[in-house]
């Protein structure tokens, strides 16, 4: 969808074209969730199957929201990147509510390590805090998603390492530090290729940095993309728009 409201097509998204950017530009500073609260955890999750549109794995990937929601929001962060956590705190709670509990929307979370060295390993920690929890206490991973997002320094990258990372994932409620560790030693290699074959496939698609999204209308067939962090009324008539198609 385009600054003139013109919704994309599956064809045009897949062949990696130029953005749609809803309101007409990259908004990169949001406002304050008009309901006040900055914690989000959704009411329901489930583990993703299957592809993107455009080629993207989803398979054993976290999904928040009803399976069957008509409007996919295929989300591209980075747990160092400073503008998904203002997205995260500032946006996310308010569209969460709004859209996803109420079954109208489900939320894809995809990595997209792009922000400094230790961008590919804190995704690495991401997914097997995901495969230790999806089946028990799936809500344990998005508790694990926002203390990521909460130790964030308030500039520059080097806060993010081992010792951090470990930190919060031995401090997160219903997250087994043991098991992550191990999934870690064991997997750590074969999910960084999976991240590593999914960026080529969203670069190919037009994704070029964090936070990135796609709503896409499964029904309709028809999309649109925003860059930047959004403030919640923008991001919201974007998705009325992609609901309305």
């Amino acid at each position: 969808m385009d600054s003139e409201g013109k919704i994309t097509r599956r064809r045009a998204i897949a062949a990696g074209g130029a953005t749609a950017l809803f309101g007409g530009g990259v908004a990169y500073v949001a406002t304050r969730s008009e309901s006040g609260e900055s914690a989000y955890t959704p009411e329901t999750f489930h583990t993703g199957e299957g592809t993107t549109v455009f080629g993207t794995e989803l398979g054993g990937r976290p999904v928040a929201g009803e399976r069957e929601a008509p409007v996919d929001i295929y989300y591209w962060t980075d747990y160092l990147c400073p503008f998904c956590k203002r997205f995260e705190t500032e946006t996310l709670p308010e569209i969460g509510r709004t859209y996803v509990d109420t079954g109208d929307a489900r939320l894809v979370v995809l990595p997209y390590p792009n922000i400094g060295s230790y961008s590919m390993p804190a995704a690495v920690w991401s997914r097997c805090v995901w495969r230790q929890v999806a089946g028990s206490d799936p809500a344990a991973f998005w508790r694990w998603h926002e203390a990521a997002f909460e130790a964030q320094s308030e500039s520059g990258t080097d806060w993010a390492d081992e010792e951090t990372f470990a930190r919060l994932t031995e401090r997160t409620a219903g997250v087994p530090a043991d098991a992550v560790d191990s999934c870690r030693a064991d997997s750590a290699g074969s999910i960084r290729d999976a991240i590593e074959t999914n960026l080529g496939v969203a670069q190919s698609a037009g994704i070029r940095g964090t936070p990135s999204f796609v709503l896409y209308n499964r029904d309709a067939d028809a999309s649109g993309k925003l860059v930047g962090a959004h403030p919640a009324d923008t991001f919201s008539n974007a998705l009325d728009r992609v609901l309305a198609a």
